[in-house]
């Protein structure tokens, strides 16, 4: 009994010095999650008008269709890629920019210059059941970029369509 009253014992212990560990390296990591960061509750809706009005409120992050999607690649508008490094250059949309949403605190200022609160920014990641876009998009509302876009069919749809697809 005492022996099993001393393995429980050093088990807590284990138990604590890993979680502080935990937490002192999410603190000082350049990708730590706040615990007290509030992700922007905006909801995301489908891009077409209703009602005659020229489309959903801007306090709202839009759902585009590949149609949608690939007139604001071909003109050349904003486009995010927001899969990871080693997805982005195994294929991507062209003129898509990285901003992989697990590393968003590091990379964002490297992003920032190529956005404008003004325009339209798109975004998508690997495919329709892939939360990254949204999520992304969400961190981008939270920094007052309002004009945001979400293509749920992600690259997967994009390339299936046959889509030009860029490769490093």
């Amino acid at each position: 009994m005492k022996r099993f009253k001393c393995a429980i014992s050093q088990a807590v212990v284990i138990a604590i010095v890993g979680a502080a560990a935990a937490f002192i390296f999410n603190a000082f990591s350049a990708n730590g999650i706040s615990p007290f960061r509030k992700i922007a509750d905006v909801p995301v809706v489908e891009d077409e008008p209703a009602g005659g009005e020229t489309g959903p409120a801007p306090e709202a992050i839009r759902a585009i269709d590949l149609d949608r999607f690939r007139e604001i690649v071909d003109s050349h508008g904003v486009v995010i890629d927001a899969r990871t490094a080693a997805d982005y250059r195994e294929g991507r949309v062209p003129g898509a920019i990285l901003l992989d949403y697990y590393e968003f605190r590091r990379s964002f200022d490297s992003v920032a210059p190529y956005l404008d609160f003004e325009n339209e920014i798109t975004i998508y990641c690997s495919g329709p059941v892939c939360e990254d876009s949204e999520l992304l998009a969400r961190e981008l509302f939270a920094r007052g970029y309002t004009k945001l876009l979400v293509f749920k069919g992600g690259f997967e749809a994009w390339e299936e369509a046959g889509m030009p697809v860029e490769r490093e």
